[in-house]
């Protein structure tokens, strides 16, 4: 445990190293992630102000206005029904709200990343850095109340107390590690052990691994805290996308399952042992022939697919890109991560949002852009006619990979 540990102000609180300081990834990863909860009292209350306030909340309810499963107003593990704080449109009513926050109920925001800024270049950088996905929830919960029972998440938990303070008790992992969106059981506190207390102020942080029980609440103080979810990448995925790539060069993996299996199955034991020695079959095929550079690259173009780019006043490139010419400067969008593949006679580039697609020569042009990490001129893109590279260039720009710069300066 890290006390009295004040980090030196930031503008901006922004990736990974920020949110864990004092620690390292390295030590991170080596002695908490998946393992144990880490929790840092850092004595510094206002070292998530650059995120989200207390003040915050109403404007972010007012004008972005989360509805249906993005809110829910909730007490000891019962919520309360949308209509007593919907208007009929569907819009919220804020004096229902502060009605239902004054009686005792947690408002809950799931996915606030979604809403506020700053919190989505957050869970953005550290989706990124960690390659596992991350979104923002809201819990703002009155004092002397409790919104949920005991329980344990499926999914990695960073809790970031942002305002006042909140307790929580956090008991032995009986099922560690769970799937990712398996049951998450709601348990009473005498089938838990070894609870532990801890105490979270303003500015602390708690990680809690998937599995690990728990259960918070506050006392002569209101709490408003986030929580980062983290959303891992398991081998089991890995598994699943080798299968699919050999599915489409093995023919065994596609066929059906013989017809009124689950009849049989019940019937007598010769056809479930059959069934057993097809299955040890397949197995042996996936030991020997299973590609995990393939099965990366499944994922990797899902991942990349799955997340989309920041609003950050891209049309006003677009709108200049009849000027541009080999002298002009481009830069990739903030949070492009790329990747490029060649499917027979095919090259592709995967970044957040899009693929571009062209032919196996313009390969080099397409690495070079991909590997960029910084500014570079238009004429700088090797291997394409000088018209070809702006003609790319514009491609890009278009397909929202690339904005033109201001300056040469950053150069590479």
């Amino acid at each position: 445990m890290i006390t009295n540990e004040v980090l030196e102000r930031k503008e901006l609180l922004s990736n990974f190293q920020d949110l864990i300081h004092p620690f390292k990834l390295e030590t991170f990863t080596e002695k908490y992630w998946e393992q144990e909860p880490l929790i840092i009292q850092r004595k510094d209350d206002s070292y998530y102000d650059s995120l989200f306030s207390i003040t915050n909340v109403d404007e972010l309810l007012d004008l972005h206005r989360p509805t249906g499963g993005s809110i829910r107003v909730v007490r000891n593990q019962i919520p309360l029904t949308p209509s007593k704080y919907e208007n009929p449109d569907g819009s919220l009513n804020l004096n229902q709200l502060y009605a239902a926050y004054g009686d005792g109920h947690t408002i809950v925001v799931n996915e606030i990343d979604r809403f506020w800024k700053p919190l989505k270049n957050l869970c953005q950088h550290i989706t990124m850095s960690l390659s596992h996905s991350t979104v923002a929830n809201m819990y703002l919960t009155p004092k002397n109340q409790k919104a949920l029972s005991p329980h344990y998440d499926t999914h990695d938990v960073y809790v970031v107390q942002v305002h006042g303070t909140k307790h929580w008790k956090i008991y032995d992992a009986d099922y560690p590690t769970p799937l990712v969106n398996s049951f998450q059981p709601v348990f009473q506190r005498e089938q838990l052990q070894n609870e532990r207390d801890i105490t979270l102020h303003a500015g602390d942080l708690m990680y809690i691994p998937r599995g690990v029980p728990h259960e918070a609440t506050t006392t002569d103080e209101s709490s408003l805290h986030l929580t980062l979810g983290v959303y891992p990448v398991q081998w089991m995925d890995l598994l699943v996308k080798s299968l699919y790539d050999l599915a489409r060069t093995h023919l065994e993996f596609r066929q059906a399952l013989p017809i009124g299996f689950l009849n049989k199955n019940k019937e007598n034991n010769s056809f479930t042992e059959a069934i057993e020695s097809k299955l040890q079959d397949l197995l042996e095929v996936v030991s020997n022939n299973a590609n995990a550079s393939v099965a990366l690259q499944y994922l990797g173009e899902d991942f990349r697919m799955k997340h989309r780019p920041n609003g950050d006043g891209h049309f006003d490139h677009l709108d200049q890109m009849d000027e541009i010419d080999l002298d002009t400067s481009l830069i990739k969008r903030q949070n492009m991560y790329c990747s490029i593949q060649q499917v027979d006679t095919i090259a592709r580039i995967l970044y957040p949002g899009n693929v571009i697609r062209g032919p196996v020569h313009i390969t080099p042009a397409l690495q070079y852009i991909a590997e960029a990490r910084g500014a570079f001129r238009i004429s700088q893109i090797p291997s394409l006619s000088d018209k070809n590279k702006v003609k790319l260039a514009k491609r890009l720009i278009r397909g929202g990979l690339l904005k033109i710069t201001e300056g040469l300066n950053n150069l590479v």
